[in-house]
Formats: structure tokens, C-alpha cells, sequence
């Protein structure tokens, strides 16, 4: 005996969804997105560092000795 139901929808056993990306081009991606991060580190330690040595510490008059 064979049971119809009209308006019943066939359920997706695999539903669409995000496909998952080639392992290659994810690799890709995560490398560039490593070197742009390496670069703007390198970026921000050089101002750090500009700014740093930019002006020399004043040399303390030798007059003045710390006791």
C-alpha cells in the first residue's frame, strides 16, 4: 500500500549552503592578508621608532651632579 501526501515537501538531505573553497585559494588568501598584516606592523614600528630617536635625550649640564 503506497501512502500520497500532496503537500508535502521532499526534505534536502544535503541543503545548499556555503561552498566550501578550494584549499589552494583559501591558502592564497591567508597568505596575503598575513603579508599586509607583516607590512603594517612594520609600518607602525618604524614610526615608533622615528619618533623615538627623532631628538636625542638633552645631555644633563655637567655642572649639575645627581647626589
Amino acid at each position: 500500500m503506497c501512502l500520497r501526501v500532496k503537500d508535502e515537501e521532499p526534505a534536502q538531505v544535503y541543503p545548499e549552503g556555503p561552498r566550501r573553497h578550494h584549499p589552494s585559494d583559501v591558502s592564497t588568501r591567508q597568505s596575503v592578508e598575513k603579508r599586509i598584516n607583516y607590512m603594517q606592523n612594520l609600518q607602525k614600528e618604524k614610526r615608533k621608532l622615528g619618533k623615538r630617536f627623532a631628538r636625542p635625550n638633552p645631555i644633563p649640564d655637567t655642572g649639575i651632579l645627581w647626589t
